[in-house]
């Protein structure tokens, strides 16, 4: 196996994967730094994957290999539906099955931060219709409202439906191992549509940010809205008089 392309992928995505971890409802010191740094990071890994688009793609065909190709085949499945939605519905029975109420809400809140950043990303494949990198890899050619494959290339499917997923669990878990683990394979995944030369670097950058922020800021409202006093208070029985 090669490393080189896919450390330099995986380093890059990681990057940009873990500016965006949804913080606790603080204003301490250490809560504000993340949000902070997102300022500036996320821009400019996203200029710098737009840069970098011709000599990334050059690097991943480049790096083609046996070990690599195995590879990418076990990654693909991680950012499709066909696994990630049963792998919620069996989450959600399980924690029904246990009585597991945090695990049940917690799931149900990260089914629907899954389900608001596929929305965007389908809403935006077609209006901004980015040329895919292999029909004649030109990272500058855009088809908007179109509906051909060959011109969905932003935001990346998969890359939003395993970062929505990843974000909305570092949501509520505000875990550091969890976050390594689920930056990880976020950005593999993320390697994984550069090597099949579906998506651009930039592609990635940007739906990783993009789905972050959707999911986090759905799991947020969901948090407010599960915690205001209409849905915790319980409603005392009113007198009936005779």
């Amino acid at each position: 196996m090669r490393p080189r392309f896919v450390g330099l992928a995986i380093s890059q995505l990681l990057l940009i994967s873990n500016t965006a971890p949804a913080q606790k409802d603080s204003a301490s010191h250490a809560a504000y730094e993340p949000r902070s740094a997102r300022v500036w990071i996320v821009p400019v890994a996203i200029t710098a994957a737009v840069v970098l688009d011709p000599e990334v793609r050059e690097l991943a065909l480049r790096e083609h290999s046996r070990s690599l190709d195995h590879l990418s085949e076990s990654v693909n499945p991680l950012g499709t539906a066909r696994v990630l939605v049963p792998a919620l519905a069996l989450s959600y029975v399980t924690a029904r099955l246990i009585h597991d109420g945090s695990l049940s809400v917690g799931t149900v809140n990260t089914a629907a931060a899954y389900a608001a950043a596929d929305l965007v990303e389908s809403v935006l494949k077609p209006i901004i219709g980015r040329e895919r990198p292999h029909v004649e890899g030109n990272s500058r050619r855009f088809h908007p409202f179109t509906t051909k494959g060959d011109w969905h290339s932003f935001p990346s499917a998969h890359v939003a439906h395993i970062a929505s997923i990843a974000e909305a669990i570092l949501a509520q878990t505000h875990s550091t191992p969890i976050s390594v683990i689920s930056g990880t394979v976020v950005a593999v995944v993320g390697w994984d549509r550069l090597y099949e030369d579906q998506h651009w670097s930039s592609d990635v950058v940007a739906t990783i940010a993009l789905s972050s922020s959707v999911s986090g800021a759905t799991v947020r409202w969901l948090q407010r809205r599960n915690r205001s006093p209409t849905n915790t208070v319980a409603r005392s029985p009113v007198p009936i008089s005779y």
